[in-house]
């Protein structure tokens, strides 16, 4: 608790100093486990980090001691992106605990159209996990691959919808995983937004997984974003729980 109390009295503290620069207003990409529309302004950096506690009746608890994602503007419609997670897990169990980074993840966000009206934005989005980048208890035995289509719809100035649907292989089976995914957005005030998602994974040789999340944000300055979220599996309460924190921060 310490730690976070320290991040966000940072995080006030450097919002203020930057309450006035002219840089437009951060959109980040976390958190929610559903992807938005929006691309990084041409040539601008923007970090999104977070830790995270995920409890599973059938696995044991994992602790991400730090999720990155590093957005770059390529283009005026497409930005690159680099993301890991760094890993603590079988945490409470009789096995000693190990530290773990997750793939490196390479990608391309691009917009597609830019919506109006009853018609929504839309971009693609495609990342790749190579077996190469990463500790190698967790690398994919081959190249994986993911496609998403994410679409937006303002409904009124603080109210909209998202929605994705793409495929993801784990690099394991040549079938990959369908995901279809519904989010609520909502602005309660300037600075503090509020969301629920519901998000399916169809697995073609795993469970399928019908999973929520909801939390909010919070808009600490034009450069600094932060965040609190839970997931939980509402068909089975109290198997599954994941619960984040985090901030985004557009760097230049």
């Amino acid at each position: 608790m310490r730690i976070i109390f320290i991040i966000i009295v940072l995080s006030l503290s450097y919002g203020i100093c930057l309450a006035q620069d002219d840089l437009p207003v951060i959109s980040a990409d976390r958190p929610g486990a559903l992807t938005g529309t929006d691309i990084m302004p041409r040539f601008k950096l923007q970090w999104e980090t977070g830790m995270g506690v995920e409890s599973d009746s059938d696995a044991p608890y994992t602790i991400t001691l730090n999720s990155s994602l590093l957005r770059f503007g390529l283009f005026e419609r497409a930005e690159l992106r680099v993301g890991t997670d760094f890993l603590l897990s079988n945490i409470g169990k009789s096995m000693k605990p190990g530290f773990d980074v997750a793939p490196i993840s390479v990608g391309l966000k691009t917009n597609l159209h830019e919506g109006s009206g009853i018609i929504p934005s839309i971009a693609f989005l495609t990342e790749m996990r190579t077996p190469h980048m990463g500790m190698k208890v967790l690398l994919p035995a081959h190249l994986a691959p993911s496609f998403h289509l994410l679409f937006e719809n303002p409904l009124n100035d603080r109210l909209s919808l998202g929605y994705n649907v793409g495929a993801e292989w784990d690099g394991e089976t040549a079938t990959p995983t369908t995901l279809l995914g519904l989010g609520v957005y909502y602005d309660l005030s300037e600075r503090i937004g509020t969301f629920a998602e519901t998000y399916n994974y169809f697995h073609p040789v795993e469970n399928d997984q019908y999973l929520t999340e909801f939390g909010f944000t919070w808009l600490l300055s034009r450069r600094v974003q932060a965040d609190i979220a839970a997931d939980l599996d509402l068909r089975n309460l109290g198997q599954y729980c994941l619960i984040t924190f985090g901030i985004a921060w557009l760097i230049n």
